[in-house]
């Protein structure tokens, strides 16, 4: 909340007005002289037995490429892999000069890359090669489960520790490249994969996904994994493979959640809460409280993100607040980071109230981000305040500290659940409310209004957000159809 950035005043009263940037393709006006972009040649080749244990690792593709968005991932990883990869003059080749270990099955996917002309490949590659005398002949095959069923967009691994645990290591990424021991790609949309030369023992089956399209798979940052859960408890099991064996319909159905809270104190619906109450967050790892995104409606007497205190084990935060009788409260914490990198994968809401029930008031609608449609409004905040945008930014424009401000003025607050836009603010009591909103896009618990979206209703239409645009509530009433607009100034 103290981080809201005084600069939202120029974007807030700059409402209406929206620049659109175009980019521009390499070579518009030049027909492309490298289509269908693919894989030349690799050293080793594929399905080469007997490799030498030191070994300059390389991929030559048809077309120079761009490597800001390579997706490749190798298993299990040489050590310094990927901190020594180069792309020889021409940008057709890349290669990785690295030592081998013995007896060893290598394997490699590249799931997403493309030319300086944008084309990508059509399928995900694939290559096997040991440094042993034979490849072994175990196989596992399955299929990834939606959202995971993207060919170019994501892989499949095999680990021999449990995901769970890699996901809670203070270090994830560090863990899951020491643990990794084979990959694969997904091969259609069906979400279909297949291992090939895997050898005796147990693994951990996952596939991971790219969400943010950077070509770098990581658990610390907003990228996605989803788990075989053979006995649907909705934890990570794991397969054993015997000499030679073959195991199908190995299909994955659970994500796993690395940063996530497992307490809050109130608890989420608690009644009757004395006036002065601690609120407490836990969570299963230490927090780096520098990117903590949180917003209660009303804002208590005592809170800030800097009042909010680590334990000793930096897992849980605690700050002593002042309630207002008969008040209904919502919380948010819609961005989190841990000591680790992991961010918190989905926001969360819970409500309480120092009453002995909440109102029964509701305002829904549908939020869109112009220009990019509902489903990029997913996870942003909405919320109600008694006054109109402009008056808000008045006041902070004239130098009032901005938690002081949204604390007079934030009434109600929830958050854009999934990919329709659609959203549902509770508990609201009966008042005239203008409705408001913002999105992080970069998910560091910062609100930057001239960089990042600001949401508003448009009830007159005219474009931006004045006096006429409120809602009027009634006691236990439920309006529908309040639909906001997010947009950006730049």
């Amino acid at each position: 909340m103290d981080k809201l950035k005084t600069g939202m005043a120029l974007t807030m009263l700059a409402l209406g007005l929206l620049l659109v940037n175009c980019s521009t393709k390499i070579g518009p006006d030049e027909p492309d002289p490298f289509p269908n972009l693919h894989i030349v040649r690799t050293n080793p080749e594929n399905g080469k037995t007997g490799v030498t244990d030191s070994v300059n690792l390389s991929i030559t593709f048809s077309a120079a490429i761009d490597t800001t968005s390579l997706g490749l991932v190798i298993a299990p990883s040489p050590p310094g892999f990927y901190s020594r990869l180069q792309l020889s003059a021409d940008g057709k080749t890349i290669s990785s000069s690295v030592k081998l270990a013995p007896n060893t099955v290598y394997s490699l996917v590249i799931f997403f890359v493309q030319d300086l002309y944008q084309d990508r490949i059509t399928q995900p590659f694939i290559t096997h090669f040991t440094t042993g005398t034979s490849l072994p002949r175990g196989q596992i095959s399955g299929k990834a489960g939606v959202p995971f069923n993207v060919p170019l967009q994501g892989f499949a691994g095999l680990v021999r520790k449990n995901l769970q645990d890699i996901f809670n290591a203070t270090f994830p990424d560090h863990e899951l490249r020491q643990n990794l021991v084979a990959v694969a790609p997904i091969m259609n949309n069906a979400g279909e994969f297949q291992f090939d030369h895997v050898p005796p023992g147990t693994y951990w089956p996952f596939a991971g996904k790219d969400l943010n399209f950077d070509g770098k798979f990581s658990l610390a940052s907003v990228d996605q994994v989803q788990a075989y859960d053979a006995n649907n408890d909705g934890a990570p099991d794991s397969v054993v493979v015997g000499i030679d064996q073959r195991l199908a319909a190995i299909n994955l159905n659970v994500p796993v959640v690395g940063m996530k809270v497992v307490r809050t104190t109130p608890a989420n619906g608690a009644t009757n809460l004395p006036l002065d109450a601690d609120l407490q967050i836990t969570f299963n790892v230490p927090v780096d409280t520098a990117d903590l995104g949180l917003f209660i409606a009303p804002i208590p007497e005592g809170l800030s993100t800097k009042d909010l205190k680590p334990s000793a084990d930096g897992k849980t935060l605690t700050a002593r607040v002042k309630l207002l009788a008969n008040t209904a409260y919502t919380a948010v914490l819609y961005a989190a980071r841990s000591k680790g990198g992991q961010v918190l994968s989905a926001p969360l809401e819970i409500s309480f109230t120092t009453g002995n029930s909440f109102p029964t008031g509701e305002v829904s609608g549908t939020a869109t981000l112009r220009g990019a449609g509902m489903a990029a409004a997913q996870n942003a905040l909405v919320a109600l305040l008694n006054t109109d945008l402009q008056q808000v930014i008045l006041e902070i424009f004239g130098g009032k500290d901005p938690t002081e401000v949204l604390r007079s003025h934030l009434r109600a607050i929830s958050y854009v659940r999934d990919a329709s836009g659609k959203f549902v603010i509770s508990h609201v009591p009966a008042g005239t409310y203008w409705p408001a909103g913002a999105k992080d896009e970069d998910n560091d618990g910062s609100i930057e209004p001239l960089t990042e979206p600001i949401g508003f209703y448009d009830a007159d239409n005219d474009g931006s957000a004045t006096r006429a645009d409120s809602l009027r509530i009634l006691a236990g009433q439920k309006l529908t159809a309040i639909n906001m607009i997010f947009q950006k100034l730049f």
